[in-house]
This record gives structure tokens, sequence and C-alpha cells, in this order.
């Protein structure tokens, strides 16, 4: 089992039963639905078909909703694409317009406003490169630098304007509203730009009296880039968008920032997962190019938690068989990784706590006697996600009763999360783990387990126990 996770987006290509479960039983490990292209009932439909193939399988599946957050798009078109040509014009309005390959509408008018003569604008994800050659109060006149296809309500980049947007839209509330109610695991906020973006959703969730769901912010501009440390001390976690992170600060800058900002997350043992054009070519193609497969490498040996599949799976032609593709690579490079050298690179200088403490030397421990597993009794995932970010070289085997604890630890490096009472002794908790790495691991005479958890049970809230079994 791969240890660098899995997240696919489901969109019309992919919203079928079948195809789901495929998608889950050929490696992914959390289901993504991005509201700004999904409706509540699409939603719904997912979220009910996911639990049913869990409930059906004995699996948890964590589930992750992006809001919309405020991003800019073009309003809609008389077809669901339109191809644009190099070299021909057209026109930006803001008003009701249904749009073709001659005009388009736009939702916000600071867009046509502040654009200035030869500003460029780019449409669906940088998809298509427009540069403005005249304006005036009401319309842009755009000159089209290279063949490409927009879609209805396609996002649109200005990099030179600044423009100032609530960001906690009516659309948005009701989305987290939404989601809450549906007890989703992840929510990924779109546009983040500060600590504030995040602390308005937290204030939005405790309204709600919702304490589980964890949120990811979603790295997608230089203003978030530059205010990383604080976005992260109030998410879980982020997800480095690299299309529109590409438009804002160059395609050629993104590599860099990737590294950067993926050593900065596991320094403050957060949640890192990399985003956008993973395997692009298999929208259209059986088989990733070799680029691509180079570009999931690089971010497996960055140490990132997940890998997210977004159009691949969503609206391209082979969802299963990119989750499929994108699982062989990961699993090739796993294969290659030294964990031992991993390990080394985190800093032991420090105090840490007791807990801790037991994390890194389960792991220390695992790596030395090449154990098949680690195995921890966790009520909150704290223990899971600690020994997590140690990087171990086996899998970790999260035992927890709560499914929303065990859901939300699906996106985690290396955690393999199952629903499970709580031990009662020392003796029932080994004998426990042990019984729940057979039944997802097959273990032979002689692999070795190590165990952790709390002793005693009835009276510790912490861990502090460690052992290493060897299987009879």
């Amino acid at each position: 089992m791969n240890k660098t996770k899995m997240i696919g987006t489901i969109g019309p290509s992919s919203c079928d039963y079948n195809i789901i479960r495929e998608m889950i039983f050929s490696g992914v490990d959390v289901i993504r639905i991005n509201m700004a292209y999904a409706s509540v009932d699409f939603a719904r439909d997912v979220i009910l078909n996911v639990r049913k193939i869990d409930l059906d399988n004995g699996i948890e599946t964590g589930i992750m909703l992006d809001t919309r957050g405020p991003e800019l798009r073009i309003g809609g078109l008389e077809k669901s694409t339109i191809n644009l040509e190099k070299d021909k014009v057209i026109k930006i309005v803001c008003s009701n317009i249904i749009g073709n390959k001659e005009i388009i509408s736009v939702t916000n008018e600071k867009i046509i406003l502040h654009s200035k003569i030869n500003d460029y604008i780019y449409i669906n994800d940088g998809n298509v490169k427009l540069q403005v050659v005249d304006k005036n109060s009401e319309t842009l006149i755009c000159k089209i630098k290279n063949n490409g296809v927009i879609k209805s309500y396609s996002t649109i980049n200005v990099p030179s304007v600044s423009i100032d947007m609530k960001f906690l839209s009516n659309y948005d509330r009701d989305i987290i509203k939404f989601a809450t109610m549906m007890q989703v695991d992840y929510l990924a906020l779109s546009h983040v730009k500060e600590e504030m973006d995040i602390l308005d959703v937290n204030d939005l969730l405790i309204e709600l009296n919702d304490n589980d769901i964890q949120i990811l912010s979603k790295i997608e501009n230089k203003t978030a880039i530059n205010q990383i440390d604080k976005i992260l001390s109030v998410s879980d976690g982020i997800i480095i968008s690299r299309g529109d992170l590409g438009i804002e600060i160059g395609v050629e800058k993104v590599p860099v920032i990737q590294k950067k900002l993926i050593k900065k997350v596991k320094e403050k043992e957060k949640i890192a997962v990399v985003s956008t054009e993973m395997l692009a070519s298999m929208e259209e193609n059986i088989k990733p190019t070799r680029a691509e497969v180079s570009d999931v490498a690089n971010a497996v040996l960055d140490k990132t938690d997940a890998l997210m599949l977004g159009a691949e799976t969503a609206i391209g032609n082979f969802p299963v068989e990119s989750v499929r593709e994108m699982n062989k690579i990961i699993d090739e490079i796993e294969n290659e990784i030294d964990y031992n050298d991993l390990l080394l690179e985190i800093n032991r200088n420090e105090e840490i706590s007791i807990s801790k403490a037991i994390a890194y030397s389960s792991v220390d421990s695992a790596n030395r006697v090449k154990a098949a597993a680690i195995v921890c009794s966790t009520l909150s995932g704290k223990t899971a996600k600690d020994i997590s970010n140690y990087r171990p070289s086996c899998p970790v085997i999260a035992m927890s009763p709560s499914s929303k604890v065990v859901r939300g630890l699906a996106i985690n490096y290396g955690i393999i999360p199952i629903g499970i009472g709580m031990a009662e002794s020392t003796d029932e908790l080994v004998d426990i783990s042990i019984n729940s790495v057979k039944k997802v691991l097959d273990l032979k005479a002689k692999d070795k387990v190590v165990i952790v958890g709390s002793f005693p049970i009835k009276s510790i809230n912490y861990t502090n126990y460690m052992k290493i079994e060897e299987i009879k």
C-alpha cells in the first residue's frame, strides 16, 4: 500500500457509482468535489454513493469539498466549450450576455475598469492568453495570443490587477453549511490570501458546532505565499494549486516554490497536497507522458502527504486509469526512498513531549527492525499524525472508535485508518493491534509490529507506551 495519499476529483466523467468504487479500490484515499463547478444536488449524490461504498465494503473514505472562493469568472457561453483562434479579436464586457467567440462577459466590472492597454488576461486556468489592445469604460478589446478553449464560467486572471473581494460569499457560506450537514471531512478554501480568510471560516464552523472538519488552504497567489506562516498557523494544511499559481508568479517559478512550501509545511507538521495537471495528458490519452511521471515522482520525493487528480478524473476520458497510473508511479518511487535518511533530516535537538518522543522512537525502531507496520490506538488522531510526520518506512495502522477521526486521517502520509473499539488493557491492545494488522496486510511468521498506546489505558490521555511484537 502506498504511503503518499491520492485525492480524486469527481465530475461528469466519474460520478457513476461503479466508477467511484473503482477509483477508491484503485488507490484513491479522498474523494473531492469542487463546488466551483458542482451543484449541491450533484455533491449530495456523490457523498451518499461514497458512504454506501464504504458501508458495503467496511472501509472509510475521506471526502473533501472545495469552496468557490472570491475568484473571478467569465459568464455563460452559447456552447459548453468554444475554441478561440490566435490573432483574432474578442471583446470583454460586464453584462448578462451569453458569450461566443467574439464577445464574453465577466462577473466583476473592476476587471474592465482597472485593466490597462498591453495587460495580459488569462482564461480557463491559463488555457487562453489575451492581450488588451484597446478599451473604454464598458469594454476591453483583446487580441487572442494562442489557440485555446474556454468554457462557461471559466476562471479569469488578470495578474496586473488587484481586486479586493469579500472572501466568504453567501454561496460559500451555504456550501460550508452543506459540508457540515453532510459530515464532510475536509474543506479546501479557494483563493486564500491571509489568515483572516481562514479565521472567518473558523468562526462560521464554530457557529455550526463543527469541530471535526479540517481546513486546507489553497495556495494560488503571491499574497498567500508571502503570508504562508500565518496561513499555516490557522490551517490544518495547504494545497499547492499550481494552475493559478503559475499564472500569478510564472510557471518557471512553480517547482522551486512547491519545494519551499512543502518543506515549510512539514516543519510546521501540517498537511501538504500538490495539485493541478499531475497527469494532464491522461484527460485524452491512456498513458501519461514521461514529464508527468517525473512530476509525480518529484512530488513524492519532496515528502508531500497527498497528490490530487483534478480534470484527469473529473472530465477526462480515463478516470480509473489515471488513478492506477498515479498509484504505480507512487509505488515505484516509494520503493527507492531511504527512510532512515528521512528520519535523520528531522531536528531532534528541540525538547519534545512524551507522545512525540514515543512517536519518534516508534518510527526509528520500525525502520531499524524492518517492521511490517506501526499500530497506534488513538482517540483524536494526534498520535497517528505525529508518527506520520516522522515518515516511517512501513504503514501506520491507526485504530480509532470514531468514524470522523478515521476519515480525517485518510489524507495523512502512510496512515491506514480503521474503525475499531478501544482496548481495556495493554494485553488487549496488543491482541487488537495484531489482529488489525492481519486484516490489512499479508503478515508472515517472524514479521515485526511496533505497537504504541497509553498505559494505564483508563487513566492516561497521552501516548507513553511502545512495544515490538513478533508474529508467531
